[in-house]
């Protein structure tokens, strides 16, 4: 590093190795980032499932919304003062107009000629028990005119330490929620209509419409956190549930019943590396998970969690089958999405994305404002990240606009990778050295992966 070599001539030997090694760690630390998922094995079916995977289910002609990520924060938790700047700060969602922003997506899809409605997750900022009650009495209006609403949790919404009231400079711990309280508070929105529920998580089956059953999935970790612990960001399917959803896809082959699943983590990489350097945000064994759903006949899961609209797909051999991988970008997110689904009597699955570009109190100027604020913001975070790897205050304003037009552009979908991805040539070499290790992370955000991302037709006949 450049400091070190400012001060080697005034430290001792052993010193001057302590730092060296520190560096060496710095960098081993950049090349192998914690979080990784693990795509686990390759998933065996049984011979029951064997004799049934060549049964064909039909889907029934539907059309449906999708959207994730609403992260609602009651306004009445505080807006102002040091310690809400401060969150602010090292976030890049549009909290203050959570509330607005859920209104709008809800306004949208309630005019819209729909059959049913998924939420993949994350409905609250930190499982703040008011938020939930906010976001139940907001989805009953979906529900009230005809559209039933499923929702899954996500790793912000149960059982969390970080469920705050933000007063001047100071937090108070709100209270949160238990997953039985979770379940009954959305018992209108999946958990009361649901056909069956795992008994050891918050999965369970639906009949949206006839013919067609969700496979609604938690993969969130909040057992491990206790009554009230730091969220866990990683995702996991635990063996019993594995068990549990095996039993409900055979059964659904039997009755003829197409499926479609929905969860919070990713069980497709969005990106080439995605396990490398962001695992935590696919479930744990998602090479597994996913073969043993495409195995059943599962051919969409609709994810949410990293904030971006993307679809990925992976083919599975033995028989050949495809599952994509449909991942909604946060509501409180430019560019603020929302999908909107329509299966037709030919099998075929016509996604469209669409986007909240206006709410009270920003009027047609919100969409430009969302974009700037993602941007300004995850500048603000790589700066951070980039100090801490001890990166000059000279080299870092160099960097971090690259980074964040990367990160947005795979937040937007559908990716136009430019000539030069990261240009760090004006550093010195320990900036050259940290940036080197991080490329892979950048080409990955820049880099569409098949399909299509916001709008594409998938073929469900194959």
């Amino acid at each position: 590093m450049i400091w070190l070599g400012r001060r080697q001539g005034c430290e001792g030997g052993e010193q001057t190795r302590a730092r060296r090694r520190s560096g060496v760690l710095a960098v081993l630390a950049l090349l192998i980032l914690t979080g990784c998922a693990g795509s686990g094995g390759r998933f065996t079916p049984s011979a029951e499932l064997r004799a049934l995977q060549a049964v064909r289910c039909d889907y029934p002609a539907t059309r449906f919304a999708v959207f994730s990520d609403p992260h609602v924060y009651p306004r009445s938790l505080g807006t102002s003062g040091a310690a809400f700047q401060d969150y602010l700060n090292k976030d890049r969602k549009l909290l203050v107009d959570s509330e607005a922003l859920l209104d709008a997506v809800v306004d949208r899809i309630g005019a819209l000629g729909v059959e049913f409605v998924l939420v993949c997750g994350d409905l609250t900022k930190d499982g703040e028990r008011i938020a939930h009650q906010l976001v139940a009495e907001k989805l009953r209006r979906l529900a009230e005119g005809g559209k039933p609403v499923f929702v899954v949790p996500g790793n912000h919404d149960i059982a969390n330490a970080k469920a705050l009231r933000y007063e001047g400079d100071h937090t108070v711990a709100v209270p949160t929620v238990s997953a039985p309280e979770f379940a009954g508070i959305y018992a209108p929105f999946g958990y009361a209509a649901a056909l069956e529920r795992d008994p050891d998580s918050l999965s369970y089956l639906a009949e949206p419409v006839p013919g067609l059953w969700l496979l609604a999935l938690d993969s969130c970790r909040w057992r491990e956190q206790g009554e009230r612990g730091d969220p866990v960001t990683d995702g996991r399917i635990y063996p019993s549930t594995r068990d549990w959803m095996e039993k409900v896809l055979i059964r659904a082959k039997r009755q003829g019943k197409a499926v479609i699943a929905a969860m919070h983590h990713g069980v497709v990489e969005h990106y080439p590396r995605n396990e490398k350097f962001f695992g935590q945000y696919l479930v744990d064994d998602f090479g597994y998970i996913g073969d043993m759903l495409s195995a059943h006949g599962v051919q969409m899961v609709f994810t949410g969690h990293f904030h971006a609209q993307d679809v990925t797909a992976r083919t599975f051999a033995h028989p050949l089958r495809t599952l994509h991988d449909i991942e909604t970008g946060s509501l409180v997110t430019a560019p603020c999405p929302y999908r909107v689904v329509t299966i037709g009597a030919d099998r075929q699955a016509t996604i469209e994305s669409r986007f909240i570009t206006a709410i009270p109190g920003h009027g047609k100027d919100f969409g430009a404002f969302a974009a700037d604020c993602v941007y300004r913001s995850t500048i603000r975070l790589a700066d951070d990240a980039l100090a801490k790897y001890k990166v000059s205050a000279a080299d870092r304003p160099q960097l971090g606009p690259q980074i964040a037009r990367a990160y947005v552009t795979h937040l937007t979908g559908d990716e136009n990778r430019p000539a030069v991805v990261l240009q760090a040539a004006e550093g010195g070499w320990w900036t050259r050295l940290v940036m080197w290790s991080q490329k892979d992370l950048i080409e990955g955000w820049y880099t569409d992966m098949a399909p299509a991302d916001n709008d594409l037709v998938i073929d469900l006949s194959r």
